[in-house]
């Protein structure tokens, strides 16, 4: 009988009204919105908000389900007003555990990685110029699918990283052509 609900999970899963969808899709876009178009080509969007030079927008008049469980939390990104990202949380154990399993039956083993400081185990594909992150969090049971069109996700990863090394300046205040004081902290 579980392996039946199982099953039942993946076929769901696999014609899910959220989209996940062959690899050539993929690359393509998500739920039929093609990657880097801009948001005024999908009038069914509602903005959430904004942060920087991202925006952030939901489908208002859409729930998403997986087996008869709404997931209400769809949200599409916009960088530089380009599609670019794709955030679903996920509120199930199940449908998160059939999410990986079926990413993995599509995408094959994934990079797995651990954070002790976020307490997040992160699950990571690529396909051709998309990456997929299903991420979950033990300790507070948040569970989140992602995708990122790799050319505009990694521009705007750029960006942000310049943003913060210009303000890790003044933690590290050393200059380049200057040569600090070595003083060991530990001798063994």
């Amino acid at each position: 009988m579980k392996m039946l609900v199982i099953r039942v999970y993946i076929l769901i899963a696999m014609g899910l009204n959220i989209g996940i969808a062959s690899a050539a899709d993929l690359e393509a876009g998500f739920m039929g919105m093609q990657w880097t178009s801009p948001a005024v080509h999908h009038e069914e969007l509602t903005q959430l908000y904004e942060k920087d030079n991202v925006v952030y927008y939901t489908q208002s008049r859409i729930v998403h389900m997986i087996n008869e469980i709404p997931v209400p939390d769809v949200i599409y990104g916009f960088y530089e007003d380009r599609f670019f990202a794709v955030y679903i949380n996920l509120e199930s154990e199940d449908v998160f555990g059939e999410f990986r399993k079926y990413l993995k039956s599509q995408y094959g083993n994934p990079r797995k990685s651990f954070s002790v400081k976020t307490g997040e185990t992160v699950y990571k594909w690529k396909q051709g110029k998309v990456k997929i992150k299903l991420k979950t969090n033990e300790e507070n049971y948040r569970m989140k699918l992602s995708f990122y069109y790799l050319p505009l996700s990694q521009k705007l990863n750029e960006e942000r990283m310049e943003k913060f090394h210009d303000r890790s300046l003044q933690f590290f205040p050393i200059r380049k052509d200057k040569k600090p004081e070595r003083i060991p902290l530990l001798r063994f």
